[in-house]
């Protein structure tokens, strides 16, 4: 569905710059003073975006690991955002009255496993003395236990948003190299 509306975006982009070199008069008095930039600049960002639209939506039928290595590289910065606002929509349900056992448990899986707290750090749990185990460091020596004993905000774990989205930044590129070897194999 994304892709259809990247494709129509960029047609109706591609239609306002074909407009204005056609000097369609009723366009050009309505946006005049709204718009300055050159009409070949708005034939080519709507190019751009409906050729990647299109075959986007072309390596998604075919499964193609080029074509995902391409997005990844024209759309991360898009995803990274996905992720972070994600994030912060997961623990801001948490903080909702009405919790479920499921949210609860994927927050607490979230933390334990990218050692991380909070959507953006312990703060996030106001003033409450002890966080759960899942926000700090774990004593390897001792099964279920946290470092330093009790968790608190001192010795938590940095935000969930911010360590996804270093995470992303270091993997994105490596995964996307492999997609794009895994092709040309292919």
């Amino acid at each position: 569905m994304s892709f259809l509306c990247l494709q129509l975006l960029g047609l109706a982009i591609i239609g306002i710059g074909v407009a204005f070199l056609l000097n369609w008069t009723v366009v050009k008095d309505e946006l005049k003073s709204q718009l300055t930039v050159a009409p070949w600049v708005f034939i080519v960002i709507g190019a751009i975006m409906f050729v990647i639209a299109f075959f986007g939506c072309c390596g998604a039928i075919r499964e193609s690991h080029l074509v995902l290595a391409v997005l990844l590289f024209t759309y991360g910065d898009t995803l990274k955002e996905g992720i972070v606002t994600s994030v912060h929509g997961l623990f801001n349900k948490r903080k909702s009255d009405n919790v479920d056992k499921a949210t609860e448990s994927i927050i607490n899986n979230l933390q334990q496993q990218f050692s991380c707290c909070g959507s953006d750090g312990p703060t996030d749990y106001g003033a409450v003395l002890t966080l759960h185990d899942s926000c700090c460091a774990r004593d390897p020596s001792i099964i279920g236990s946290v470092l330093g004993g009790k968790c608190t905000i001192e010795n938590a774990n940095p935000g969930c948003a911010s360590t996804l989205a270093k995470l992303y930044e270091k993997w994105n590129k490596p995964i996307a190299g492999v997609a794009i070897g895994v092709a040309c194999v292919e």
